[in-house]
């Protein structure tokens, strides 16, 4: 089927781009869409050569990059062979860039074998996208009498596709005393020639091959296969795949090649890396410490997805009472960051205090520990305490030989040094942070520290907002080449809130929308409902007061706050000062300097209830305003709020008349992007031009196709122009 689609479209003209099948890959930080693309010719720049960039979200930009280009001149035929040995970045990409671009002529062509498997996600997607479904050809009889069956049994364990030489090791033969069964594998058809390689002609023959296999002798194989493929160089991706369904038999050695691949696949997948550490954790037997060890690695992992809860649930299942004092503690460590990353503080203080109490843990587990304690009083404005727990914690790292150790000492000072407006301390912090080491992928901080976007916002809560937005304009462009893709969602909404204070709604908004697609794309879940609320106070102001209710629709203030909950009230009570009387309610009672730091001084006086008896937030304002006195920006701010009630004024509705479709609906950023694709620019190009990020134009792209109803740029130029013609037409002579 495949073959005859690449033939007929090579006849009509398109460019074809396959990308073959291969089992291991589904362990590969590498991208065989990417590297396809890149072997083709069609590479977008430097760099673009290789399909192992360390980072899902980068590979998928530069795939999109790629394929933008090669559309440009014709139409294009994406071929996946089997999505459900895809590696993970690929999957990535098919799930996401068939909407992102859909204005492109690019026809995708996804094989996948029926049932359950790995690639749900992208057919789920796929379909929601109105996708056509295309069953496979019924496989041909083949004559296997004569087959010998021991190879065929070894090729079935290797995978669809196999080495000679690796058969022969396991086999314990040597290659050329397989010539006549090759040969007569190859007669029967049963065998294809793939040049470097053998490939079973058949998928679903090697299956029922594979599948006849007793379990023990599966494993027993496995295991073999990954000592034959660690020894050739390259291999060490198909040595994993084969030692995590082998026997529990591992030695030091094989545990640290899988260490070794968890860790890379986790910069591209996290979801893919837990789910190899939960594999490779179900070789050993409960008690076992390697068993405990790959569980708490596949719950840390899977913590930076969508599946938050169920890592928490993975964890809470391991019986404590079974674990050494060293397994528990880091059980409690990654147990608190999950917590603390979904912004309950309260749940990861509880962790820390029962891991600090366990009687010998290691040094470097502790101090994980401590910064979790001094990270969580901040955010629940125990200052305090916060500074009795990180002093010890900030002198050691200031006197670390390890550049990054120093730089997040600076980080953690600087947010410390904020929360109690102290903003010109935090900025000299944060400055120094961000003139050391270069964080990346390799030498990583926790999310969201980045020291460029921890300036940038602290820069928005100075009188140096103007730096903000080329701080943040460049780190948007230069994330995904540090490996930092991760990164993007919060990039994006401090970039909304800057767009938002310089009066920029409508690519405040394109901005918030882009982050909450980039949240999405990577399943992460601790940016989205900040975003939300900012998109809802852009929505707000726009005027556009039902999309705003949608978005904090399902909003809760609960008793112990999170670190996000502040920009819900803040929301709740912009969208409707007169009926958010839960929201002050929530502020009167837990506001505190530090959370109200965390929103930007504009939005402040939204916050203040007329004539209101509560005073608590008008009092940490006036406190703020006393210890930032040389920052305009923060006294401009107070003084609005302290004379809202007497001199306020509502926030004008922006927009709120304006056409929802046609020409006429599109926003003056919207009408500046048509009319750059008008004149033929690329997406990137378009970026570069109005200091917005790509993923940025994208979204301005989308609104503009569905606003005017139409999926191509050669649509969206002829409309452009047409327009131009007609204005032109009205002017007086």
């Amino acid at each position: 089927m495949f073959a005859q689609l690449r033939e007929a479209a090579r006849a009509a003209g398109h460019v074809v781009v396959t990308v073959p099948a291969a089992e291991s890959d589904q362990l590969s930080s590498r991208s065989r869409l990417l590297e396809t693309l890149a072997g083709s010719g069609s590479g977008s720049g430097s760099g673009s050569g290789s399909g192992d960039v360390g980072d899902g979200g980068a590979i998928v930009s530069r795939i999109a990059e790629v394929l933008d280009a090669m559309a440009q001149d014709a139409p294009v035929v994406v071929v996946v062979e089997d999505a459900g040995w895809s590696d993970p970045a690929t999957l990535i990409a098919l799930k996401t860039l068939p909407g992102l671009l859909g204005h492109l002529p690019i026809l995708w062509t996804v094989g996948v074998v029926p049932g359950p498997s790995r690639a749900d996600r992208v057919v789920a997607a796929l379909r929601a996208l109105g996708v056509a479904s295309i069953p496979a050809a019924a496989p041909g009889n083949r004559d296997t009498a004569t087959v010998p069956v021991p190879l065929l049994q070894v090729g079935a364990v290797i995978g669809l596709e196999f080495d000679v030489g690796v058969a022969a090791g396991v086999l314990g033969r040597p290659v050329g005393s397989l010539l006549g069964e090759i040969d007569g594998a190859l007669a029967a058809g049963v065998l294809l020639d793939g040049g470097a390689t053998l490939r079973f002609a058949d998928a679903r023959f090697r299956d029922t091959l594979y599948d006849a296999l007793p379990p023990s002798v599966r494993r027993a194989l496995h295991h073999d296969v990954a000592r034959q493929r660690m020894a050739w160089p390259g291999g060490e991706a198909e040595a994993v795949w084969h030692l995590a369904r082998s026997t529990g038999r591992l030695t030091e050695g094989d545990l640290g090649v899988v260490r070794g691949a968890i860790g890379r696949l986790a910069t591209v997948s996290p979801e893919d890396a837990a789910e190899l550490a939960l594999r490779v954790s179900e070789l050993f037997a409960s008690p076992d410490s390697h068993h405990v060890e790959f569980v708490i690695t596949a719950a840390a992992h899977l913590g930076r997805t969508s599946r938050v809860g169920e890592a928490l649930s993975i964890l809470n299942n391991l019986a404590v009472s079974g674990l050494s004092n060293r397994e528990e503690a880091r059980m409690r460590l990654v147990s608190a960051q999950l917590h603390q990353a979904a912004g309950d503080d309260n749940e990861a203080m509880d962790h820390v205090t029962r891991a600090l109490a366990l009687p010998t843990i290691d040094a470097h587990v502790e101090l994980a520990l401590l910064k979790i304690r001094s990270a969580g009083h901040v955010n629940l404005g125990e200052i305090e305490a916060a500074i009795e727990v990180s002093r010890p914690i900030l002198s050691a790292a200031r006197s670390s030989p390890d550049p990054a150790t120093r730089v997040s000492a600076d980080l953690f000072a600087s947010q410390l040094a904020f929360s109690q407006a102290q903003v010109t301390a935090a900025l000299r912090l944060a400055e120094q942070a961000a003139s050391g080491v270069e964080v990346s992928a390799t030498r990583p901080l926790h999310a969201p520290r980045i020291p460029e976007l921890w300036l940038a916002t602290v820069l928005l809560s100075s009188d140096r907002v103007e730096e903000a937005s080329e701080l943040l304009l460049h780190g948007q462009r230069d994330y995904e080449r540090r490996g930092l893709g991760w990164s993007a969602p919060y990039w994006h909404t401090t970039r909304a809130v800057e767009r938002w204070m310089a009066g920029e709604l409508d690519d405040a908004a394109a901005e918030a929308e882009t982050a909450l697609d980039a949240a999405d794309r990577l399943d992460l879940v601790r940016p989205v409902q900040l975003t939300r609320s900012v998109l809802a106070i852009v929505e707000t102001d726009r005027g556009r007061a039902a999309q705003a209710r949608r978005l904090l629709g399902g909003a809760t203030l609960p008793r112990r706050p999170r670190a996000y909950d502040i920009w819900t009230a803040a929301a709740l009570v912009r969208l409707a000062p007169g009926e958010a009387d839960e929201a002050h309610r929530w502020l009167d009672h837990h506001a505190n300097l530090a959370r109200v730091m965390s929103l930007p001084p504009g939005v402040w006086p939204s916050l203040i209830v007329p004539d209101s008896t509560c005073r608590r937030v008008r009092d940490l304002l006036d406190e703020a305003g006393r210890v930032a006195h040389d920052q305009r920006v923060i006294v401009s701010a107070v003084a609005a709020a302290r004379s809202v009630g007497r001199t306020s004024v509502p926030h004008p509705p922006r927009g709120a008349d304006r056409a929802t479709s046609g020409w006429d609906s599109l926003t003056v950023s919207e009408l500046r992007v048509a009319g750059l694709v008008a004149e033929g620019r690329t997406n990137r190009a378009i970026a570069e031009q109005l200091h917005v990020s790509v993923h940025t134009v994208g979204t301005h792209i989308r609104h503009v196709f569905t606003k005017l109803g139409i999926n191509t740029r050669v649509e969206l130029t002829r409309m452009t122009l047409l327009h131009a013609r007609d204005v032109d037409g009205d002017r007086p002579g």
